[in-house]
């Protein structure tokens, strides 16, 4: 990558361009990376866990910074747009979320971020803690929806951008409080959770929007591939899908992502019998 493709001025087809240029490569790299954690996993399997408390907490604050700076330069030009042009504009034409100095260069940002977000993987493994296929998958997926979605002109990636952003910026702060054993009440976890709900249902909604004039009426008209369309659907629907399918039973835990969250989960966690996190919320408080 040029240097200068980052710490120049943006240039929006530059950076399409840079993305394209990439797609086979994110596709190996995808291939790697799975090979790679499950072949660390087996290596662990009677190795003592490493700590990794430090570059953890150094990571997640890293993401939790990262993701706050992305929100904000993103998320008042998407407001300016909508306003101004209406907010299905938003997911149908290319407008100043991509290609403006400031939001556009976030955008790409964005994109490129999921690259070495992969590395959220090693965490889990060297420490031994549970890894489950939503965490991998979605990894491994997510990168190249938004590489082939991104340099293919398809508006409606700008809904998981900004709401990524946002989810994110509050998720990694989350578990950075959490790691450094400061207490965070359960109400944070609980919208953070719900935020997750809702993120895959507005993404999918304005997806399906965004499909169905595709097809009714002039494509032209419309900033969208029927390619990245169709990766974006069934990223988001396969999510959503796993996402529900989990049970409390389950014992993989991804740590450093909320697809531990779902909604029987939830139901266990908030509501029945006074919701498990906040009972033990209040009986942390009585034991200091």
């Amino acid at each position: 990558m040029s240097v200068d493709l980052i710490l120049g001025d943006f240039e929006y087809g530059r950076a399409k361009a840079y993305c394209a240029s990439i797609e086979g490569f994110f596709v190996k790299l995808s291939v790697a990376y799975i090979v790679i954690i499950f072949t660390i996993k087996y290596y662990m399997r009677n190795k003592k866990a490493f700590d990794l408390q430090l570059p953890l907490n150094i990571w997640n604050g890293i993401l939790a910074v990262f993701s706050i700076l992305g929100f904000i330069y993103t998320f008042p030009t998407f407001l300016n747009v909508a306003f101004n042009k209406g907010l299905s504009h938003t997911y149908t034409n290319i407008s100043n979320i991509y290609t403006d100095k400031r939001a556009g260069y976030w955008v790409f940002l964005w994109v490129l971020s999921k690259i070495p977000e992969l590395l959220d993987t090693l965490f889990i493994v060297l420490r031994k803690k549970p890894l489950m296929f939503m965490h991998w998958y979605h990894h491994a997926l997510t990168g190249y929806y938004a590489i082939v979605n991104y340099y293919e002109d398809n508006a409606h990636m700008v809904w998981v951008v900004w709401m990524n952003y946002i989810i994110h910026s509050v998720m990694y702060s989350y578990y950075l409080l959490r790691s450094l054993k400061i207490k965070v009440p359960p109400q944070i976890a609980q919208i953070i959770t719900t935020s997750q709900m809702v993120q895959f249902v507005a993404a999918i909604g304005a997806q399906m929007h965004v499909g169905y004039l595709f097809f009714k009426e002039d494509s032209s008209k419309y900033a969208i591939t029927l390619r990245g369309w169709t990766i974006g659907v069934f990223m988001l629907v396969t999510y959503l899908l796993l996402w529900i399918r989990i049970t409390p039973n389950t014992p993989e835990v991804c740590y450093l992502c909320l697809q531990e969250y779902y909604f029987r989960f939830y139901n266990i966690s908030y509501y029945r019998q006074g919701g498990k996190k906040y009972v033990n919320h209040k009986t942390n408080d009585k034991k200091e």
